[in-house]
């Protein structure tokens, strides 16, 4: 699944920063000459490359621009060890009527001759479509003396689409400003200002970011304008202080400053609702109804649709039930219409009319979301599509109220007097849609009038993903051991993989099955591709391979055998965090139970050096199982770990990481089995001939 609109307007550490990503390349016609833009600023020149433009000029009259010191604080953090010091974070904002513009002054040193490449490269990224760049100033600091570095000539633009590998085209243009002569100490100051916002958010967005970043912050600021009598709605989190307010004659005024922000550390796997720097947003008080009421018009009723979409309406009507009517539209849209999202100016908010969606057989979230949701309305069935965001999920509710708050659109259908929420942009989805768990997203708000943000909870009676993988290893002729390998998955897991054999060439999944245990057990060879029984009604999918391995056990001496087996099925929601060490939440994994059975047969005369072992492990969102047993047909080895919440909070993160920490160790076992002396001769005896063999071979030149 993919998000479908920009969240927020952030500061220069979240949407100015020189990357480093090293595949910058020019797009278009590199004009030389200067070209006036008579409706600009005194003293400002425009340049063109192709058909973009960007312009350069003087500071907009509103900012007011923040002196750089001459030394880094010496009691600041990254005084000594930092090998980037970020010495200035200015995002100042001016929302006025008739004003509409984002001052951005940014100043970064690098201390590591490695990082120089990443220095000397800075990118701004903005829309043509509605969005002016205006750069004012390059400059580098060295040995007390600020140096000019902007050259027009040298800046390029490119239209790069990033998210095209994602099915997104949003029109961003990347302006690359290349700098020579870049030093270990020197300062890079770089200020510009875009001009201009999306015209669909009608003045609903809103402004604000990050004020700390993985690097420390000298000195990092954010200042908003507003229209005389406005009244902000303000969210802080992690640190941020209370703002100054002005509320003048001339404008409403809201202004952050942090001085000597230490560097965040991102422990990773964190829940979706949660991001551990210093943020703020900033925006117009408002509530969540006018915001409704703001994208009402976005989604008008429409009868319109394609003659054959009506046909497959009036079969569709035919069916015993609503929820069966909503389960055969949401199929046809989820597996029927492909997801592409063209983000260009208004369209990326504005979904395409539901009938232009279903000819073109593509579209975005909020696309097929105002698709199926007309089609519902058709079937009788009360839907509306619903604003919801997959970066912040239940964090929504803590934010102020805007249109920018939102990434993604799904579908709030009432079915007997309950709702039911659906996401369109999900494919190769079985089963009943009401059992289908989108309380990750935490929130969501529907377009109705008078509609305020709503909880998802998790469906009534929702049945949790699952898989239940089962190993036989038994003895085959020739020495050889046979291993026949039965997955079962239910719910999301089913989905998924439903989804991959119908993306891959069965041959490639075979093969790559086969990779994975020739990893663990050595060469064997496939006796039949896999094959796959899926029951979409029941979203159960039965996934069996066959192999036939040489020589899964290895020899620790001539009296023993071993093998090593572990539960595959387990290992993935029971992995370790990256980081350890845990201040903050930690997600886990989607709800749900994991099996993984060994059954392990050896040949007749092997005994057994282990015996019965029973391992429990809980924390407070998992529980974990683990029992050895050997009777007449052989070793089982049962695993079981069940998760039954998505995320853990702060304070009970390091607990579970010690807890998961018991659990990794007890995942790998190694069964050993004492083999009869008789038994072993004669292997040796096979050894020995068939080395022999190998000499005479070698001597007659074969």
């Amino acid at each position: 699944m993919r998000c479908c609109w920009m969240v927020v307007a952030c500061l220069a550490l979240a949407a100015g920063v020189a990357r480093a990503d090293g595949n910058l390349v020019e797009a278009g016609t590199r004009s030389k000459a200067a070209v006036a833009d008579p409706a600009a600023a005194a003293g400002t020149t425009e340049y063109r490359r192709g058909d973009f433009r960007f312009a350069v000029g003087p500071v907009p009259a509103f900012v007011v621009r923040h002196a750089i010191p001459s030394q880094w604080d010496p009691a600041a953090p990254g005084a000594h060890d930092s090998p980037w010091r970020y010495w200035l974070n200015d995002l100042q904002v001016d929302r006025r009527t008739g004003h509409d513009a984002a001052f951005v002054d940014y100043a970064y040193e690098v201390t590591s001759a490695s990082l120089l490449d990443d220095a000397g490269r800075y990118e701004v990224d903005f829309n043509p479509t509605y969005q002016r760049l205006s750069l004012h100033s390059v400059e580098v600091r060295r040995g007390g003396q600020w140096l000019d570095r902007l050259d027009p000539a040298r800046i390029s633009l490119a239209r790069r689409e990033t998210g095209f590998e994602n099915n997104m085209a949003d029109g961003e243009v990347t302006a690359l400003i290349v700098l020579d002569d870049v030093r270990v100490g020197d300062v890079v100051r770089i200020a510009y200002t875009t001009t201009g916002s999306n015209p669909v958010l009608a003045g609903q967005g809103m402004d604000g970011g990050t004020l700390g970043w993985r690097n420390p912050i000298l000195d990092s600021y954010m200042s908003l304008l507003a229209d005389p009598g406005t009244q902000f709605s303000i969210h802080r989190e992690n640190a941020v202080p209370e703002p100054e307010i002005e509320l003048g004659p001339a404008a409403s005024r809201v202004r952050f400053h942090m001085h000597a922000v230490q560097a965040v550390v991102d422990e990773g796997n964190y829940p979706v609702w949660y991001q551990p720097d210093p943020f703020v947003q900033v925006t117009a008080r408002r509530s969540w109804m006018q915001v409704a009421d703001w994208a009402l018009p976005l989604y008008p009723p429409s009868s319109d649709l394609p003659a054959d979409l009506q046909a497959r309406i009036v079969s569709w009507k035919a069916l015993p039930t609503p929820r069966a009517r909503l389960k055969a539209a949401l199929r046809a849209v989820q597996d029927e219409v492909r997801y592409f999202g063209t983000e260009l100016g208004e369209n990326t908010h504005r979904p395409a009319a539901p009938a232009d969606t279903w000819n073109h057989r593509r579209g975005d979230c909020k696309d097929k979301a105002y698709l199926l949701s007309t089609v519902l309305h058709a079937l009788d069935i009360d839907a509306v599509p619903a604003l919801t965001s997959m970066g912040r999920g239940r964090a929504l509710f803590d934010m102020p109220a805007s249109a920018a708050a939102f990434d993604h659109v799904i579908v709030r259908a009432t079915i007997d007097g309950s709702p039911l929420w659906v996401d369109p942009t999900m494919s190769q989805v079985g089963g009943d849609p009401g059992r289908v768990d989108l309380s990750r997203y935490g929130a969501a708000l529907p377009v109705r009038a008078g509609a305020t943000l709503e909880a998802i909870a998790p469906p009534v009676g929702n049945g949790p993903a699952s898989v239940d993988v089962t190993e036989r290893i038994t003895p085959a002729a020739g020495g050889h051991f046979g291993l026949d390998v039965i997955t079962e998955s239910r719910g999301a897991s089913a989905d998924s993989t439903r989804h991959y054999f119908a993306s891959e060439r069965i041959s490639d999944i075979g093969r790559r099955y086969a990779d994975f245990y020739r990893k663990r057990f050595g060469e064997l060879r496939m006796t039949a591709d896999p094959a796959m029984q899926d029951d979409r009604e029941a979203n159960v999918v039965i996934v069996t391979e066959h192999y036939l391995v040489d020589a899964p056990f290895d020899a620790g001496n001539p009296a023993s055998r071993s093998i090593d087996v572990y539960p595959d099925a387990v290992a993935p929601p029971a992995a370790l965090p990256s980081t350890l060490a845990r201040s903050g939440p930690m997600y886990l994994d989607k709800p749900g139970e994991y099996h993984h059975h060994l059954r392990v047969a050896v040949p007749a005369g092997w005994q057994p050096l282990f015996g019965h072992e029973q391992e429990e492990q809980r924390g407070s969102a998992f529980t974990y199982q683990r029992t050895l047993d050997v009777d007449k047909d052989g070793a089982r080895l049962d695993y079981a770990f069940v998760v039954r919440s998505y995320d853990v909070g702060a304070a009970d993160a390091a607990a579970e990481v010690r807890e998961l920490r018991k659990v990794n160790d007890s995942l790998p076992a190694r069964l050993r089995y004492q083999v009869p002396v008789a038994l072993d001769a004669g292997e040796r005896d096979d050894r020995l001939k068939a080395l022999l063999h190998d000499v005479m071979d070698k001597e007659s030149g074969k």
